[in-house]
């Protein structure tokens, strides 16, 4: 059991260190989102230290996918039949 909660808690403090370097890779570039991916970055802080509930961090999440979907729309290409 031990061992378990070892290997989750692993896997998750990887996870969070992989989210962080892509956030700070596109808060540096200068690139457009660079807004976002701060605003990302303070919500992904502020649920870990316990400032910010996961309902709360959805819904901040759920914010900049809409600001995001409005400012940068995704184009699909029709089909070719």
């Amino acid at each position: 059991m031990l061992a378990t909660m070892c290997a989750a808690a692993a896997i998750a403090g990887v996870y969070v260190v992989l989210i962080g370097r892509h956030l700070y890779k596109a808060a540096e570039s200068g690139r457009p989102q660079r807004r976002r991916a701060t605003a990302e970055r303070l919500a992904t802080i502020r649920l870990f230290t316990g400032d910010l509930d996961r309902a709360g961090y959805r819904a901040e999440l759920e914010a900049l996918a809409a600001l995001d979907a409005v400012e940068r729309p995704l184009t699909v290409p029709a089909a070719e039949h």
